[in-house]
């Protein structure tokens, strides 16, 4: 008997010592023209969700901010977080916190074009995750140490469509972060470059770019050209 209110006994001070995670968040990236990119932050602690109201260090501006900041510090200029300034990110009755934004620019996704295929090929920075921010004075968010760790080396999952990268971040009791990069259904041959953090994959031109790039239409250009020239002659006569 004197065992088992022992062993109860530390049932309950460990339930106690443990500390409660403040947050969960849920970063969706995904890929196409542009970063679709959403921040979604779950079961936030009360007594740091009250307080991310009442100072209003927080706001829809805050992170695509925080990104551009981080970037410009590493001379990536031609970058552009686009937001809806009226969208409202704050819900009282789940306590949860959702921002939602657009990351552009030619420092964040290069495209060329494969001579070989024809195929677009996508260069996508990934490193724009490694930022931090307060939700309030006292309550900082690290993302580069959540997910500092090179994309090269997260979990691929390529068995179902669209294929994407992640990675859940385990070592903090505080906080759990998972984040997302989501490829384009119609990605061919995903893969990491040398960097670690580039993510390079494939897309088949669109019917109008195919167009624009066949040599037939350059083709059919010259021939109106001299059916044209040939009219004009003709009229003149």
């Amino acid at each position: 008997m004197r065992e088992l209110a022992t062993t109860s006994l530390l049932v309950v001070l460990l339930v106690t010592l443990v500390t409660p995670a403040y947050a969960s968040v849920t970063i969706q990236a995904t890929m196409d023209q542009n970063i679709h990119v959403v921040f979604d932050f779950q079961n936030i602690d009360s007594r740091i969700y009250n307080e991310t109201i009442r100072q209003h260090l927080f706001d829809v501006s805050t992170i695509p901010r925080a990104i551009e900041e981080s970037l410009e510090e590493k001379d990536l200029k031609n970058v552009e977080c686009i937001y809806d300034p009226t969208q409202e990110i704050f819900d009282d009755s789940t306590r949860s916190i959702r921002v939602e934004f657009l990351l552009v620019g030619s420092d964040i996704i290069s495209i060329t074009i494969n001579k070989t295929t024809t195929n677009k090929i996508y260069n996508v920075r990934t490193d724009w995750r490694k930022f931090h921010v307060n939700l309030t004075d006292d309550y900082a968010l690290d993302f580069n140490e959540y997910f500092g760790k090179p994309i090269a080396e997260w979990e691929f999952e390529n068995k179902t469509t669209p294929v994407h990268y992640y990675y859940n971040h385990t070592s903090s009791i505080e906080f759990d972060p998972i984040c997302y990069f989501t490829l384009p259904s119609r990605a061919i041959s995903p893969h990491v470059a040398e960097d670690g953090d580039t993510l390079i994959f494939e897309l088949p031109l669109s019917l109008g770019e195919s167009l624009l790039n066949s040599p037939f239409l350059i083709l059919v250009a010259l021939i109106m050209v001299n059916v044209v020239a040939v009219l004009y002659r003709k009229i003149r006569r």
